[in-house]
């Protein structure tokens, strides 16, 4: 049902995680790079609109309990028209 990634853990060895707090460092990569495609300065409310509209929806359509708005997508938000 989620997507796991591979991450490191406080002792020093790896295990598979998910949730915010390894969705937050995707999501953010992205925003810089949509920024940076935009001249370096944004709108926070315009960044966060091209981040939700180049999700690849997941689940159910459009928003749902367990996906949220979706998986970012760094192709996508950097090459559709804004």
């Amino acid at each position: 049902m989620f997507d796991y990634v591979f991450s490191t853990t406080s002792n020093g060895g790896y295990a598979w995680s998910a949730g915010t707090s390894m969705a937050a460092p995707h999501a953010s990569g992205v925003a810089a790079l949509i920024i940076g495609k935009n001249g370096g300065r944004m709108d926070p409310a315009r960044v966060e609109a091209v981040l939700r509209a180049s999700a690849d929806d997941l689940g159910k359509p459009g928003r749902d309990e367990y996906y949220g708005y979706g998986r970012v997508n760094a192709l996508r938000a950097v090459t559709q028209v804004q």
